[in-house]
């Protein structure tokens, strides 16, 4: 059975993000295949930006001061059924 492995390519260098594969750490040489994904690499500062915006989340989530006080009987007021086109 095939085994993937996390990592990124730069040039002509993979750079393993989980643990190394047993086959590498021998020093030999292993034939691979890789797939490029279309998903870009994270970049530190996308990292950062992430982390700041899970850190305002995190305030808002804490806040009681609701401006719906029921969102059930809100939603229930805002919609408006319409009538089906015939």
């Amino acid at each position: 059975m095939l085994m993937t492995y996390k990592a990124t390519l730069q040039g002509n260098k993979l750079e393993w993000k989980d643990a190394i594969p047993r086959q590498i750490t021998d020093r030999r040489q292993v034939a691979v295949y890789v797939t490029i994904l279309d998903d870009p690499v994270p970049t530190p500062e996308k990292t950062e930006q992430g982390r700041k915006m899970a850190q305002a989340l995190a305030v808002l989530s804490t806040l009681d001061d609701r401006s719906i006080a029921n969102p059930i009987e809100w939603q229930a007021e805002i919609r408006q059924d319409r009538p089906l086109p015939r």
